[in-house]
């Protein structure tokens, strides 16, 4: 088996169903197979996944409560064949040309394909560990999938009205990697989890998801750990996904704090900066 699709649900509607479909179109020259870890959801999407199942379209995990978004994945990962695990949210919809174009990179990027793209700034010997594709918002907007490493005050700057402030701006800009060149195939620090493909053992190597992040930060985690084992992180939009992406400050930002997310959000921020509050450039 050359790729298991890992997607985790809950109670995400009709997404899981976009999310199959458009899978199910990828023209590939390789066996694949598509795994749900269903976190005890209660709504409609449950009943069309266990119909997939059923129908042998996809391999179904069923927990009997929320473990969270690594947890899950790990509980995926666990079950995969793949030689390469793809991470998937059930708001992303791939292209028909995603899945063969991220395997054939990752797998040609040590020799002449990878060499030859001179855009990748500092090249090391070291193999791909993360890989992630350009996303692009429903409505066209390229959505800031590559990040730089971070400090807690520029998450506070991204999350809050201080990133209005003309004295933010510019700092806030260098985090979300405003000023980079989003065609172009480079070396990152971070890349956003909305879907991002691995090596599997390189996934095992680096301990899978940390499950003490209930939600939110366990990407940026693994990508700290690629960087402390040697493996690169790359942003490659030669491929692009679509993301049907809700965010964070819907609704208001007086609203947040009673929105049990943004409190996993604030606990996994706190755990993240702790864990690499000594590490500065990798």
């Amino acid at each position: 088996m050359k790729l298991s699709v890992i997607v985790v649900n809950y109670n995400q509607k009709y997404f899981p169903k976009m999310c199959l479909e458009a899978i199910k179109k990828s023209q590939v020259n390789f066996p694949y197979e598509i795994i749900f870890v269903d976190n005890a959801s209660s709504d409609e999407s449950i009943a069309f996944l266990r119909e997939a199942a059923e129908k042998k379209e996809i391999i179904l995990i069923e927990s009997p409560e929320n473990l969270g978004y690594g947890s899950a994945n790990n509980l995926g990962a666990k079950e995969a064949n793949g030689t390469y695990l793809l991470f998937m949210n059930p708001d992303v919809s791939v292209n028909e040309d995603s899945l063969q174009n991220l395997v054939d990179f990752i797998e040609s990027a040590d020799s002449e394909v990878f060499a030859a793209d001179s855009i990748i700034a500092n090249s090391r010997p070291e193999k791909i560990g993360i890989l992630g594709p350009k996303i692009v918002y429903h409505n066209g907007q390229i959505q800031e999938s590559c990040r730089r490493f971070m400090t807690f005050t520029d998450l506070v700057i991204k999350r809050t009205p201080l990133k209005y402030l003309p004295r933010f701006r510019k700092r806030l800009s260098r985090y979300i990697m405003s000023d980079f060149d989003h065609e172009s195939t480079q070396e990152v620090d971070l890349i956003v989890g909305a879907c991002f493909l691995f090596p599997k053992v390189v996934f095992e190597k680096l301990g899978c998801f940390d499950e003490r992040f209930f939600l939110f930060m366990e990407d940026f985690d693994l990508c700290q750990k690629a960087h402390q084992a040697g493996y690169r992180v790359v942003y490659f939009p030669k491929t692009s996904v679509t993301h049907f992406h809700k965010r964070l400050s819907d609704g208001g930002l007086l609203s947040l704090p009673f929105k049990k997310v943004f409190w996993h959000h604030l606990m996994s921020s706190a755990r993240y900066f702790w864990r690499w509050r000594n590490v500065k450039e990798l």
